[in-house]
């Protein structure tokens, strides 16, 4: 390529670099993903025409700085409330969600239900529904709030409240869809 119009293509490239991490500092995720984009693309353009060792170079520490760009972005979090509006549910769990769950968490789950055969299980609304927080009430109306994550009896201050969780599961429908998995 011609060196001059490769300095050009190479120095906008920069620019466009300069605009991101201002972007990135700014913390505005969709607009930096946006920006690398182009200039992701103007960069594919300008690999293939580059001549000679200097501007291969100068293509290689394009790509480098793109690779930076990329971590940065990647360390980005979405703004607050971007997820999920205010009021509205998150996770709903059903039947059908429910079966979703890893084998395992299920098991762990019946498991911590005992043999009390009048036992229920509300799992957490909030979150990405992988590991959802649970509390089980047993036939004699004592809850047990219980972490998703290690299925401990949760020591929170705030256990007993019922904010952000589902509608209760029986025994039955929990052995069901274990049964299900397990077919």
């Amino acid at each position: 390529m011609e060196p001059d119009k490769f300095r050009e293509s190479r120095q906008e490239i920069n620019r466009m670099c300069k605009g991101v991490y201002a972007l990135i500092d700014k913390k505005a995720l969709e607009e930096s993903k946006e920006g690398y984009e182009k200039i992701n693309e103007r960069l594919d353009v300008l690999k293939p025409q580059a001549e000679g060792e200097i501007q291969k170079r100068s293509v290689k520490n394009l790509g480098l700085k793109l690779k930076n760009l990329s971590t940065l972005i990647r360390k980005l979090k979405p703004k607050a409330g971007t997820s999920r509006k205010a009021g509205t549910p998150g996770v709903i769990w059903d039947e059908e969600r429910l079966a979703q769950l890893a084998t395992p968490f299920l098991e762990k789950v019946f498991q911590n239900m005992g043999t009390d055969e009048g036992a229920s299980v509300c799992l957490g609304t909030t979150g990405k529904g992988i590991r959802p927080n649970y509390h089980i009430q047993f036939s004699d109306n004592t809850k047990t709030l219980f972490s998703g994550s290690n299925h401990k009896p949760s020591q929170k201050p705030d256990a007993g409240k019922t904010k952000n969780i589902s509608a209760p599961f029986s025994r039955q429908v929990i052995e069901g869809v274990l049964a299900q998995k397990k077919a």
